[in-house]
């Protein structure tokens, strides 16, 4: 059963924590500029006791961009959450998805997802066990991660946050749903998932190479499965020349190939692919699609 999140609640608790730490900064700003006039008056011989009025002002408007850096910059840089999940992130940017590590992060998703506060971390190892089942043909456990996702929240971060991350993270979750879709043949479930997902790809179309790419993947994956190969290869081949997406694009027109029959060039590419892969977790995901039968 998928669970729900309350935005409300969320937005509550992030307010009372920012007023918290407002009022902190404020106080803590006020008492250092009346230090400061105690010390400069009495190094000056100046009596005159100080008015309160500018102080007052000044700590608490710049109280505001303080707590704003602490809340949102340094805080969750500190946190353990934050500390974990960018060892998993660089874990999984070295050498790809592990069963030990895909443990860890089933174990930092149910963690996060009983704190509404983690709940952008929650989905995060959603998208990712959702990746690495799919990548694995496990299409129950890739669906049951999915479930687990708080679409609400994403929606709510890409309003509220202008971050290549974020747009990234709500394309990432419409891309997982064709491709999981696609993976189980479902011609109309994976037809639906395009067509939920159309609006934020057309909003965030153009924004960079990588995003236009995960856009045409899931349109890719629609052609695949509708038999429209050469479509297919074609969408796909526009992105041949960046180094960065050069296995990814090898490893697909191979999967497009097999299914249109040409085994022996699909082979060659598989072979290109596996030569390309940087760990073993992709070395394995091409051996799985190598053997594939349709």
């Amino acid at each position: 059963m998928k669970r729900v999140f309350s935005c409300k609640k969320n937005f509550l608790s992030i307010l009372k924590a920012f007023a918290a730490w407002w009022f902190t900064c404020f106080i803590f700003i006020f008492l250092a500029l009346s230090a400061v006039d105690l010390v400069t008056s009495l190094l000056s011989g100046d009596t005159r006791r100080p008015k309160n009025t500018f102080r007052l002002l000044f700590s608490a408007l710049s109280a505001v961009p303080v707590c704003l850096i602490v809340q949102f910059l340094l805080l969750p840089r500190l946190s353990k959450h934050y500390g974990t999940f960018r060892r998993i992130l660089l874990e999984i940017a070295k050498n790809g998805y592990s069963e030990f590590l895909i443990e860890q992060m089933e174990d930092q998703l149910k963690i996060c997802r009983s704190d509404d506060s983690k709940t952008s971390y929650a989905n995060q190892y959603a998208m990712f066990l959702a990746e690495a089942y799919i990548s694995l043909h496990c299409y129950e456990k890739a669906e049951n991660a999915l479930e687990q996702t708080d679409y609400k929240f994403m929606q709510n971060e890409v309003k509220n946050v202008n971050s290549s991350e974020v747009q990234r993270n709500i394309i990432m979750y419409h891309l997982l749903s064709v491709q999981l879709s696609s993976a189980r043949m479902d011609k109309d479930m994976t037809e639906k998932n395009i067509s939920r997902g159309e609006k934020v790809f057309s909003k965030f179309r153009g924004n960079s190479e990588i995003t236009d790419y995960l856009i045409d993947i899931a349109y890719f994956e629609s052609l695949l499965l509708h038999g429209q190969y050469d479509n297919a290869i074609k969408l796909i081949d526009k992105y041949s020349d960046s180094p960065e997406l050069e296995f990814g694009v090898t490893f697909d027109k191979a999967r497009c190939l097999l299914r249109k029959g040409c085994g022996s060039e699909a082979q060659e590419l598989f072979d290109k692919a596996y030569s390309l892969a940087t760990n073993d977790w992709r070395r394995k995901t091409v051996e799985l699609e190598r053997n594939m039968t349709y």
